[in-house]
């Protein structure tokens, strides 16, 4: 039987308890990069308004520990932010009245008196009530059209692990 010897010191991060770290490190990059890659996305798709305050309220967040508990949301808190990606169906009248996000929306799009507003704006409410909305999917589409990035980012955490545990 033949006996093996290493003269050297074996040696690396795995071996001296680095392996979680650093892949829960560079796996937290990817999922924070792919998670911005697609709150600019959804954001370049959401409507204007009025305002601006939908693309405004998009952001992105990663949390979780440990490795197998990581994850990125891109999300906004805007209380209309479903509307506009789903859509409404149609039934019962949205807010119109003066102060709503629909009158200021008459006043700014339709370039509507103060006065003229409120009929327009109930007007709008009506055909809203009648018709429905359809839903603007910005989420969903600037996911489908990321998705070859996404693949290419993963694909690079993966030459990126090998190269940090000496691989």
């Amino acid at each position: 039987m033949a006996a093996i010897e290493w003269d050297e010191e074996i040696a690396g991060p795995l071996l001296e308890g680095e392996g979680e770290r650093i892949l829960f490190d560079l796996a937290e990059a990817a999922v924070a990069d792919i998670s911005e890659l697609l709150r600019a996305e959804v954001e370049a798709r959401a409507p204007e308004g009025v305002t601006g305050a939908l693309r405004g309220s998009i952001v992105s967040e990663v949390e979780g520990r440990p490795l197998d508990g990581l994850r990125g949301e891109v999300f906004s808190e805007s209380p209309y932010a479903a509307a506009v990606e789903e859509g409404r169906a149609p039934g019962g009248f949205p807010p119109w009245r003066p102060g709503s996000p629909l009158h200021a929306w008459v006043r700014k799009r339709m370039g509507v008196s103060d006065r003229e507003a409120g009929h327009v704006s109930y007007l709008v409410a009506r055909s809203i009530a009648r018709r429905g909305i359809q839903g603007r999917h910005m989420f969903r589409d600037a996911l489908a059209a990321s998705e070859g990035r996404i693949e290419e980012r993963v694909r690079r955490l993966g030459g990126e692990i090998a190269e940090a545990l000496g691989g």
